[in-house]
């Protein structure tokens, strides 16, 4: 098992379920604060504020991140699902 720097070559090498991992972790932590499932994405802003300056971000815009975050997810899923239901 090595590290791939391509779907494709994972998918040759029967390593692909890595892709789908990362895609669906990146799906399930984007419905959470995109959903602001029990205030994360409020007490992750003042968790990061803590230590860095924000600038103009709000947590809104970790909700707004957290949508970007599923649309990505989703897109790295799609082949997969096109082809599921062929």
């Amino acid at each position: 098992m090595g590290i791939f720097l391509s779907a494709g070559a994972a998918g040759d090498e029967g390593d692909i379920w890595i892709l789908y991992l990362g895609a669906s972790l990146i799906i399930l932590v984007g419905l959470l604060f995109a959903m602001n499932v029990a205030g994360i994405a409020y007490r992750f802003f003042s968790f990061v504020v803590k230590y860095m300056q924000p600038g103009r971000a709000t947590p809104r815009t970790l909700r707004l991140v957290g949508v970007g975050w599923v649309v990505l997810g989703t897109l790295m899923l799609m082949p997969e699902i096109v082809q599921a239901f062929r």
